[in-house]
């Protein structure tokens, strides 16, 4: 018997597709997209100009690569960028909201001064407002945007909304309504066609 005869023959292993190597890279783009879009969602939240900046640059930067990595051109990258924008500028507001309604603790303040100040669509509003009925003395500065209302004045009793994490803005009770489910559904639609659009633009792209 000859030595090609008894020798035994390896299977060989079915090489795999393109399309199959695609999909880990897929799924990975599909998951750290929305989950770097969201942390820095949450990180322009906070009134520190450091982190805002830090949140824009690394957002874009998701976002450009997430882009490149659909396709060239003005196609599926070119909507994932814009709807992973889109969905950026959404959500944050959105967590904002729905964090600050369930864990921000609530104490009671007056007012102690109102001032005016201009801004490019009219005249804007910041109150000083100062927690009564506790040990420490602590005065919160509240813009028009977080509750500060128009004829609110001096010596008026409202609720501060504050976040025990130091991280959100304080408000006072009458901005403080939760997540709304239009918010919530622009957020997941938005969420929504993004995904739709990265996996439509990797599962179209051509092997090099």
């Amino acid at each position: 018997m000859s030595a090609e005869t008894g020798r035994r023959v390896q299977p060989v292993k079915p090489r795999a597709t393109p399309g199959e190597r695609r999909w880990p890279g897929t799924v990975g783009v599909m998951v750290a997209t929305p989950a770097v879009v969201m942390g820095g969602a949450w990180l322009v939240q906070s009134d520190s100009l450091l982190w805002i900046a830090v949140a824009t640059c690394v957002v874009l930067a998701a976002l450009l690569v997430a882009g490149a990595l659909c396709g060239p051109g003005a196609g599926p990258g070119t909507c994932v960028v814009v709807l992973g924008f889109a969905f950026c500028l959404f959500v944050g507001p959105a967590m904002n909201d729905f964090v600050l309604d369930r864990r921000g603790d609530r104490y009671e303040g007056v007012i102690t001064d109102v001032e005016g100040y201009y801004k490019k669509h009219g005249d804007g509003r910041t109150c000083s407002v100062a927690r009564t009925g506790s040990g420490r003395k602590r005065t919160y500065e509240v813009n028009d945007t977080a509750g500060c209302d128009e004829g609110f004045a001096p010596g008026r009793s409202v609720t501060l909304v504050v976040d025990p994490g130091g991280w959100l803005p304080t408000r006072l009770d009458n901005a403080v309504h939760g997540l709304s489910s239009g918010m919530a559904w622009t957020c997941g639609g938005l969420l929504a066609a993004m995904e739709a659009f990265i996996l439509y633009g990797r599962t179209r792209r051509r092997p090099r």
